[in-house]
């Protein structure tokens, strides 16, 4: 009988974590979004991609504890996977790598990446944050904190259109020209007509 091989295992962990949450923007599909952004620009820049598939994975599955525990899903998120990682067969220093990669890509707080693959991550993680599923998120998560248009204006003007400037590497930053692009175009044209309203 086959295996399943330790990303996988991940994979199914991380399912089981959020089969209790399908409202807002960070859900399963937008982890399995940026697990195949953080693919595409890790395969293109020569990064250890099963540290990087793991970290991906894994990064969100603290949101849901962030709030109660008043601690950044960031640290939770890799504590949370640190059990999951062994059981899966990563090394000590794999998990240590996958943890580290994790605690920094939140750019919120103001950490940069130590590493090619933390860089890659948080670059994933904004580029889906922004472009038609990034509206699609930002919207989603308004309607959950019933902050309505100018809610999701106040959000976009914030943090959604300055994210195309805060990219680490190449390749995101030209997969985030065109994404916001559209991201720009929607706010406009939703601030223009709720204006005429």
């Amino acid at each position: 009988m086959m295996q399943p091989d330790s990303e996988s295992l991940i994979d199914a962990y991380v399912r089981g974590v959020f089969a209790a949450n399908q409202e807002g923007a960070h859900t399963y599909d937008h982890t399995r979004r940026v697990y195949r952004i953080a693919l595409e620009i890790g395969r293109a820049l020569g990064a250890n991609l099963r540290v990087l598939g793991a970290a991906a994975l894994l990064h969100d599955i603290g949101r849901m504890k962030e709030k109660e525990l008043g601690i950044s899903h960031a640290v939770l998120s890799g504590q949370m996977g640190r059990e999951a990682l062994k059981r899966a067969g990563y090394t000590d220093e794999e998990v240590e790598e996958i943890v580290e990669a994790i605690r920094t890509h939140r750019f919120s707080e103001g950490l940069v990446p130590t590493t090619l693959e933390g860089k890659i991550l948080s670059d994933a993680d904004k580029l889906d944050a922004i472009g038609a599923i990034g509206v699609y998120r930002a919207i989603a998560q308004s309607v959950v904190n019933s902050r309505g248009p100018e809610g999701f204006l106040k959000h976009a003007d914030e943090k959604l259109l300055r994210l195309k400037d805060l990219m680490f590497t190449e390749p995101a930053r030209e997969l985030a020209q065109e994404r916001h692009r559209l991201l720009s175009a929607f706010v406009e044209q939703l601030r223009q007509e709720i204006s005429e309203a």
